[in-house]
């Protein structure tokens, strides 16, 4: 099963949609695409408001990924994530339970970002908030415990967390590729 929006794409074996209380419930390997984020879990509701997607639950092996630069990617991972959307676009996710993030520092040089750093942190509860379709913020919210590596010197075991998936070419690009075999 797969749906495309501009601002929201899926995939996932069963999907099932209840009008009764506006969720959409997305089972065995769902994964979404906000933007440059890609969001997968055991379980995916989407809570819809006003027929706008409004909040975001994902259950169990809740993981968020999205692009730092052409090799490396933003991980964050926990037990569940709740996400809030503000103008069809994922605007903050909370993630809870065995925390975890490795994120990559950025710097302007000569008028291009690169990164510079991996900040690699466990913590209870992790906060994401999104700007412009990308992770603007990471704050830990209880107990952190985090490194900041310059990249040169990160340890490679610190750069992929377990169950890092990269599942971009399961994306549906526009409408018409819902329906590709």
């Amino acid at each position: 099963m797969r749906f495309f929006k501009n601002d929201l794409q899926g995939v996932c074996d069963t999907l099932i949609y209840s009008d009764a209380d506006s969720l959409i419930r997305m089972y065995h390997r769902p994964a979404l695409w906000s933007n440059t984020d890609q969001i997968t879990g055991d379980h995916i509701r989407i809570e819809l408001r006003n027929g706008q997607a409004h909040r975001l639950f994902v259950e169990n092996d809740a993981f968020l990924m999205s692009m730092a630069d052409s090799v490396h990617f933003d991980q964050v991972t926990g037990t569940t994530m709740t996400g809030y959307f503000h103008d069809n676009a994922l605007h903050k996710l909370d993630t809870e339970g065995n925390a975890r993030t490795v994120y990559f520092a950025r710097e302007k040089k000569e008028g291009k970002e690169v990164v510079f750093g991996v900040n690699r942190a466990d913590c209870s509860r992790i906060q994401v908030t999104m700007s412009d379709g990308k992770v603007s913020t990471v704050t830990f919210l209880e107990r952190p415990d985090a490194v900041l590596y310059p990249l040169a010197k990160a340890p490679p075991e610190e750069l992929h967390m377990k169950g890092a998936e990269y599942r971009v070419a399961e994306r549906p690009v526009d409408r018409a590729d819902i329906f590709r075999e």
